[in-house]
């Protein structure tokens, strides 16, 4: 019951999480409006948070690229992209692609072929060859990758594009994303529609679960590319030297993920996808789980180096003006690779364009895809974007049903993650770097200042509240302090709950600590709260939990439990400033027994730990289908193929699960 409640009340926090102005810290006058202006965005704490950490880490990268002057010295960089951009795939099974043609359909210029291949053994990937009857033998061929749409490849404004590189002498090979045309990774029979919701929440929801492995839902979306490169490999019509992928939206994310893994493309025309993480972070923040390689920015890494690791080969930065993938990234992005390409006396294989537009394919952009790849794979010709006859839905279906899952019930993602699932047994030095590791907790901020804004009262008891301002300035945290004045033992507990410091003022274990003899103190973690921000909205969210959170935290190496746990350290601090010689206990309230139980694995100021309705993660949620995404949220990414709740609890003394 306490887990629904949590859900429901994640889902209306993050619309209202505004409280009354009498019990707001940040309000000093009761009913007023907030009097403290620097504060007036406090609660985008946990954006900044991560963003401020971002910042920093692509800073650095930014002086690395600096110093690279010579073809040399890119050579050496591309060297290392290689190697260390994205992890091998060699944990991914290389089976038989067991590719059917599930049918033909014939126009006067082409035929269509729908086939069926395994990427994985029983994991089936949809797809179309579109071979133009006049053509070169063997063919240029470009890749189609879809963006975010249920229809995949099928959308009318997907095929204007594939039928004109056709009917221009290009075989085109499309295949559906995961999530995405007859690749529905939930769907359910009955309704005909996905269980979890569309593309993009289908990849968060399947995204944040194999995140708990430390594996990033964009592996599964590069080895579909990579397996249809194999595909192609063994169609006689394809001329393997000339082959080019481009997409836009997600499906430039697709273009370029894949580009930047396999060599056997050779022109990448991403669309409506190259940015930089500096300007997306300060813009619309990151996307669905498949934009965000694991821990990326932490080891390094940003957008232009998917297109550095392929230089010299010909890319194509495709954008418009008004896109919410910023512009001014994109530009960043093309004079950045410009130094790549020039070190290795190929300029102009690197290009830019631009049209105006918001997120879409405009006129003038498909004719410039059109053109970069006459040129670039050899086959000149008319550029001129021409009106299609689009094929129906149905028409396009490679199996019988419209779904794999209801065709040829094989694996799914859920399922894949499950299998190369494996956990690593660590000795008690190596369990503690990597919980220092993965959570990316630092225990670096310093209690500056605590500042007192107001009281109020309850039916029983008076509540003094504080921010707590610390030396990096980057938030204050939201505190309520209840004193106990009828007794002098010289206790104060922690008290913390997921439903916030407001909960306090109800909870009727209070009282009973307060009978002990107890001051108790409680806070808003960042994104908790005050610390919760209404207007933070993404694509992925999943039934109301925020995982662009998620996913942002571990791109820049972080958690959402490890920054909790940094602010419990500035409680802990507080209480030893406000309270110099108490004994400290703690008590948690749902699932920030994972903030807490990582903060005293790490530091032995708590006396003693309670936690009331403990989350106690393991491997139920690699084998749960439908986990709770609330729970997710508050797991370490990563951490289940090396710890668990049990193994972090043998490190903390003096606790007790309630």
């Amino acid at each position: 019951m306490k887990r629904i409640i949590f859900l429901i009340f994640i889902s209306i926090s993050i619309i209202a999480t505004g409280q009354n102005n009498s019990r707001s810290v940040f309000n000093s006058n009761k009913g007023a409006e907030s009097k403290w202006l620097l504060y007036k965005n406090n609660n985008q704490a946990l954006y900044k948070i991560i963003t401020n950490e971002a910042l920093e880490l692509l800073d650095a990268r930014e002086q690395h690229i600096e110093t690279l002057q010579n073809r040399q010295d890119w050579q050496n960089y591309t060297n290392f992209l290689k190697s260390n951009m994205f992890p091998p795939l060699n944990k991914f099974e290389r089976a038989s692609l067991n590719a059917k043609i599930t049918g033909t359909l014939e126009r006067d210029n082409f035929k269509v072929e729908k086939i069926v291949f395994e990427s994985h053994p029983g994991f089936y990937v949809t797809a179309a060859m579109f071979i133009p009857k006049k053509r070169q033998k063997p063919a240029p061929t470009v890749i189609y990758c879809s963006g975010h749409t249920e229809l995949g490849f099928r959308s009318e404004a997907y095929q204007r594009i594939i039928i004109n590189l056709v009917e221009k002498g290009f075989i085109v090979f499309s295949f559906d994303p995961i999530g995405q045309g007859e690749r529905s990774q939930y769907f359910d029979a009955q309704s005909k529609k996905s269980n979890i919701g569309g593309p993009t929440t289908e990849h968060s929801y399947a995204g944040a679960q194999t995140l708990l492995t430390g594996t990033s839902l964009t592996e599964y979306f590069i080895w579909d590319g990579v397996r249809a490169l194999d595909y192609l490999e063994t169609r006689k019509e394809v001329d393997m030297k000339r082959i080019g992928i481009t997409g836009r939206s997600g499906g430039g994310t697709q273009s370029a993920m894949i580009a930047a893994y396999d060599d056997r493309i050779y022109a990448a025309a991403p669309e409506c996808y190259i940015t930089n993480y500096r300007r997306l972070l300060q813009s619309i923040g990151p996307q669905d789980a498949e934009q965000n390689p694991f821990r990326f920015i932490k080891n390094g890494f940003d957008h232009p180096d998917f297109i550095h690791v392929r230089v010299p080969k010909p890319t194509l930065i495709v954008t418009t003006t008004h896109d919410f993938f910023s512009q001014q990234g994109a530009r960043e992005t093309y004079a950045e690779v410009q130094k790549s390409y020039s070190a290795f006396g190929k300029p102009d294989n690197i290009q830019f364009t631009v049209d105006m537009g918001t997120h879409e394919s405009t006129k003038n952009n498909r004719e410039t895809v059109y053109a970069f790849f006459q040129k670039h794979l050899n086959l000149p010709g008319d550029k001129t974007d021409r009106e299609i006859d689009p094929f129906s839905l149905e028409e396009l279906w490679a199996t019988s049903t419209g779904q794999v899952s209801t065709s040829h019930k094989g694996e799914t993602v859920f399922s894949l993650n499950k299998k190369y699932y494996t956990k690593e047994e660590l000795d008690e030095k190596e369990l503690q770097e990597k919980i220092i590791e993965l959570s990316g907790v630092q225990f670096q901020r310093k209690l500056k200042s605590a500042v007192f804004t107001g009281k109020f009262n309850t039916k029983n008891y008076e509540v003094e509240k504080y921010f707590l301002e610390n030396n990096t300035n980057d938030y204050a945290l939201p505190v309520y302090l209840i004193r106990n004045n009828g007794s002098s033992s010289g206790k104060t507990l922690i008290f913390l709950s997921s439903e916030g410091k407001i909960s306090i003022t109800e909870n009727k274990q209070i009282d009973q600590y307060l009978k002990e003899g107890f001051n108790i103190i409680s806070a808003d973690l960042p994104g908790i709260g005050e610390l919760a921000d209404p207007e933070f909205k993404g694509d992925g969210f999943v039934k109301g939990v925020p995982f662009n959170y998620t996913f942002g935290a571990q791109l820049v190496g972080k958690s959402i439990p490890g920054i909790q746990a940094e602010a419990i350290d500035l409680l802990v601090q507080f209480v030893q400033q406000s309270f110099p010689s108490s004994i400290i206990e703690a008590a948690t309230e749902g699932d920030l027994s994972t903030a807490m139980i990582i903060y005293a694995s790490q530091k032995k100021e708590l006396n003693k730990i309670h936690l009331h309705n403990a989350l106690k993660f393991d491997e139920q949620f690699i084998e749960t289908e439908y986990y709770n995404p609330a729970d997710a949220y508050n797991i370490v990414p990563g951490s289940l193929s090396y710890f668990n709740f049990n193994d972090i609890i043998s490190k903390v003394k003096n606790i007790s699960i309630e």
